[in-house]
C-alpha cells in the first residue's frame, strides 16, 4: 500500500462515519416527527397534559442527540466516540433552526391528523431547544460558566413543566374524588370545561358542596352551552347521575342535560345516539337533577351507551332569545 492511499482511506472513513451518523440523526428526526403528528388512540385531559409535559424535554433531548451524533464533545466530555463534523456556533444554530421548523410543521400537520395544533406546544418546543443550546454553550467552559448553564437549563425546563405538572396533579385529584365528578373547588378544574356563546366563572355566591359553584352566563344564541369534557369516564356500578342547579333569575329557564360516550363521535353525532333530558328551572329555583344511569345507558337508539367510556356532559339552552344565567355545582355519581 502506498503512502498516498492513506489520506484517501482516512477521507473515506470519515465520510462513512458521517453518513452513518446522519442516517441516525434522520431516524431520530423521523421518530419524533411521527410522534408529533400521529393520532394516538388516547384522549382526555390527563393525556393531553402528559403530552404537553413531554414537548420541551423531547426537543431538548433531540437537539442534544443530533448534535452529539455529529460532535460528541459538543454535549459533554467524550474520548471514545469520534467527531465527524465539528459543531460550530453557526452549525449548532442551523440544527436548532431545522428543529424549530420541524416542530412548527408538525403542529400544522396535526390539524389534518385529528389532533389540535397549539402555539403553546410551539413555545414549549422552543424552550427545549433554548435549554439544549445553553447546555451546549456551557460544554468545555469553566466550572462557573458550566454551573450557570446547567442552572439555566433546569430553570427553563422547570418553567415549561410547571403548568402541565399542576394540571396532571389536578386530573389525579379529579379521579381520586370519584364518585364526585366536579365541585369547582379547585381553580384548575375549569380546564375540563368549555363554553360556547357563554361565559363561566367560579363563584362563592351559592354552592351545595364546599364554597364554590360555577356561574354561567348564556348569550342570546341558538345553542349556548356549557360542556364538561373528559369527566371520569367509567360510570359502571353507579345507579344515579346527579347535578345541582340554581336559577337566580325571576323568569323560568329551560336547560337540556346531554351525556355521550366516545362511540357517539363515530355514529355521526346523531341526536338519537346520545342521552338528553330537558330541565325546566322555575324562577329562583334550586334543584337537584337526578338521572338514572340505566336511562343514560339505554338512550342510544340502536345500541347501549358505553358507560365506561363517557366523554362529555353538556348543559345547553335552545333558541335563547335573551341573556340568561344559572349556577351549577356538585356533579356526582351515586
Amino acid at each position: 500500500m502506498s503512502h498516498s492511499d492513506t489520506p484517501r482511506q482516512s477521507f473515506l472513513t470519515v465520510g462513512s462515519l458521517l453518513a452513518g451518523r446522519l442516517r441516525l440523526a434522520v431516524l431520530v428526526l423521523a421518530v419524533v416527527a411521527i410522534a408529533l403528528v400521529f393520532p394516538f388512540p388516547v384522549e382526555g385531559r390527563l393525556w393531553g397534559h402528559i403530552f404537553n409535559l413531554a414537548h420541551a424535554p423531547t426537543f431538548f433531548c433531540m437537539f442534544l442527540i443530533i448534535v452529539g451524533l455529529l460532535d460528541p464533545s459538543a454535549i459533554g466530555p467524550s474520548n471514545r466516540i469520534a467527531t465527524v463534523l465539528p459543531m460550530t456556533v453557526a452549525r449548532t444554530a442551523a440544527v436548532a433552526s431545522l428543529l424549530m421548523v420541524l416542530g412548527i410543521v408538525a403542529e400544522v400537520l396535526q390539524a389534518f391528523a385529528g389532533r389540535s395544533p397549539s402555539l403553546k406546544d410551539v413555545a414549549a418546543n422552543s424552550a427545549g431547544l433554548l435549554a439544549a443550546f445553553v447546555w451546549i454553550s456551557g460544554t468545555g467552559s469553566s466550572v462557573l460558566k458550566r454551573g450557570l448553564s446547567v442552572l439555566i437549563v433546569i430553570l427553563v425546563l422547570a418553567a415549561t413543566s410547571f403548568t402541565p405538572l399542576m394540571n396532571i396533579r389536578d386530573c389525579v385529584d379529579q379521579l381520586r374524588l370519584m364518585p364526585q365528578l366536579a365541585s369547582f373547588e379547585r381553580p384548575l378544574e375549569l380546564g375540563s370545561w368549555k363554553v360556547r356563546n357563554a361565559t363561566m366563572t367560579r363563584s362563592t355566591e351559592w354552592s351545595t358542596d364546599g364554597e364554590h359553584s360555577l356561574k354561567v352566563q348564556l348569550q342570546a344564541a341558538r345553542y349556548p352551552s356549557l360542556s364538561f369534557f373528559w369527566p371520569a369516564a367509567d360510570w359502571q356500578g353507579y345507579q344515579m347521575f346527579a347535578v345541582d342547579f340554581r336559577n337566580p333569575a325571576d323568569t323560568p329557564l329551560t336547560l337540556t342535560v346531554k351525556v355521550q360516550d366516545r362511540q357517539h363521535g363515530l355514529s355521526g353525532m346523531g341526536r338519537s345516539d346520545r342521552f338528553s333530558r330537558n330541565v325546566v328551572l322555575a324562577s329562583g329555583e334550586v334543584r337537584t337533577v337526578a338521572i338514572a344511569v340505566s336511562d343514560i345507558r339505554q338512550a342510544p337508539k340502536n345500541r347501549s351507551m358505553q358507560m365506561d367510556q363517557i366523554s362529555l356532559v353538556e348543559v345547553f339552552a335552545s333558541g335563547l332569545k335573551e341573556r340568561a344565567g344559572f349556577f351549577v355545582d356538585n356533579l356526582r355519581l351515586e
